[in-house]
């Protein structure tokens, strides 16, 4: 079960989704996000938690990792209800940090290589102003679909500093788990900043 909470910890860093779930109506998005951009990189803070109990005891792994993404390709085309990217692609060479936990005592710790190539994809999703720095997707954002099991809705703030724009997204999400019986319950947060170029 040890060896499981590991290698899963390192796995479920990438399998974040979106959790702000601010809604309101839509005010109009003005020329500052409205272009097409280049994909510059993405940088990643994230945590994820993995618990379970059998009998009197509690295990409990916890895996962070901090990263900016390497070998940016692709474009983002966004217009006043749209986001579309065009062969978005990245990779992630970094060291995941674990601590084990039984019964709430760190028993052990351990560094392990986290890498990861996001396949080049193609898609669009739409979106919606929520006030003058932040937007909301309806149905999860470009940057988690072909990347993670899934998407849902949520929201990301949005900053323009000359020809540079940034999406910041917070991710949480949690889950039960059955492995061989016991339930596994994970806790995966993070933040991410994607960072644009206009063309």
């Amino acid at each position: 079960m040890k060896k499981f909470l590991l290698v899963s910890s390192t796995i479920l860093i990438t399998v974040l989704f979106l959790s702000c779930k601010k809604n309101s109506d839509s005010p109009s998005p003005t020329n500052a996000i409205i272009g097409t951009w280049n994909f510059v990189s993405m940088n990643a803070t994230t945590n994820a938690i993995l618990e379970s109990t059998q009998g009197a005891q509690t295990q409990k792994t916890v895996t962070t990792s901090s990263y900016t993404t390497q070998n940016n390709t692709g474009t983002v085309v966004i217009d006043a209800s749209t986001m579309k990217t065009n062969n978005l692609s990245y990779s992630v060479n970094t060291t995941a940090k674990s601590y084990v936990y039984q019964n709430n005592v760190l028993t052990d710790s351990l560094e392990s290589p986290f890498t990861f190539t996001a396949p080049v994809s193609s898609s669009g999703v739409t979106y919606k102003y929520v006030s003058s720095d932040s937007i909301y997707f309806d149905n999860g954002t470009l940057f988690m679909n072909g990347v993670t099991q899934g998407t849902t809705p949520g929201g990301a703030r949005i900053k323009s500093e000359g020809d540079m724009l940034y999406i910041t997204q917070y991710v949480h999400e949690t889950a039960d788990h059955s492995v061989t019986g016991v339930t596994v319950t994970s806790d995966n947060s993070g933040t991410l900043v994607i960072a644009l170029k206009r063309q």
